[in-house]
């Protein structure tokens, strides 16, 4: 794990070089493949019916379209580096989603977390960092440790507090402490005043109702939910079967709680799961 940690920091120590490399070799491709339909870009002579005639090139006739280049360059350019982070990250994501390992998702965050606190940035390695800090945030929600969430986001959050990044983190955690709280009033009006990425999401919608004691309407929301990544289905799966057991289901209450247990991994809610069946 340690070595992936590095590996990712190491990639992106050079980034800055390798961006201004693809800039390069990019604008020189979209050079030429405007030149194979606008002809030579730079001023040049031509024979026409036995005449030398000067031509002056479509950079300069057309400039317009060297400036589009360098536009169009960057933009990919850009494109390609927030790509090459994001594939590291979803590498990473897949042991919280697929897997439902969220103590060694945790320990990875926390050990990139770590190591990037010890570097002198270069490249685009601060972009890591502030790139893997709301996912940390999420790990430690899903570890149930809110309040040390809390003092992350208080008292050593890097880069600015502010954009959707950032309010999105700081939703997540609220919500997650008027869960616990079991503030259904606290809970409805964070969620109000949030995004549709809260409002849509049945998990979220079902809490709201399962606070407000409407265990019918949270049941009928997860039943017809149809998303199944594996960390997304157990959670779904045990807010189910709380609900069941809440309206006297106990059956089926059991075989959300036996699937939770079966497939939780590591998750917090496995131990709330074992709860409800006396394990």
């Amino acid at each position: 794990m340690e070595e992936q940690i590095i590996k990712i920091y190491e990639k992106q120590k050079n980034g800055r070089i390798r961006m201004i490399r693809n800039v390069l070799l990019i604008y020189v491709a979209l050079i030429c493949i405007v030149s194979i339909f606008k002809g030579n870009p730079f001023p040049h002579q031509e024979t026409v019916l036995f005449f030398n005639v000067k031509q002056s090139g479509w950079i300069t006739t057309d400039s317009y379209l060297l400036w589009g280049c360098a536009v169009l360059d960057l933009i990919v350019v850009m494109l390609i580096e927030i790509c090459n982070i994001l594939r590291e990250f979803s590498k990473i994501d897949r042991m919280l989603s697929q897997e439902c390992d969220a103590e060694k998702y945790l320990e990875m965050l926390e050990g990139m977390i770590k190591y990037g606190k010890s570097l002198d940035y270069k490249g685009f390695q601060k972009n890591v960092v502030l790139m893997a800090q709301p996912k940390y945030i999420v790990a430690l929600i899903a570890n149930g440790e809110l309040q040390k969430a809390e003092e992350y986001t208080k008292n050593e959050w890097k880069g600015k507090k502010e954009g959707r990044s950032w309010q999105q983190v700081v939703t997540n955690l609220e919500l997650a402490k008027k869960y616990q709280e079991k503030d259904g009033a606290g809970y409805s009006d964070t969620l109000e005043k949030t995004g549709n990425v809260f409002q849509n999401n049945p998990l979220f919608m079902a809490k709201k109702f399962m606070l407000k004691e409407e265990d019918e309407a949270a049941i009928r929301l997860l039943e017809d939910d149809t998303e199944k990544l594996p960390y997304y289905e157990v959670t779904r799966r045990l807010l189910l079967g709380v609900c069941y057991y809440r309206v006297g289901k106990e059956q089926q209450g059991k075989e959300c709680m036996e699937y939770v247990i079966a497939h939780g991994n590591t998750l917090d809610c496995k131990k709330e799961a074992k709860k409800y069946i006396g394990m």
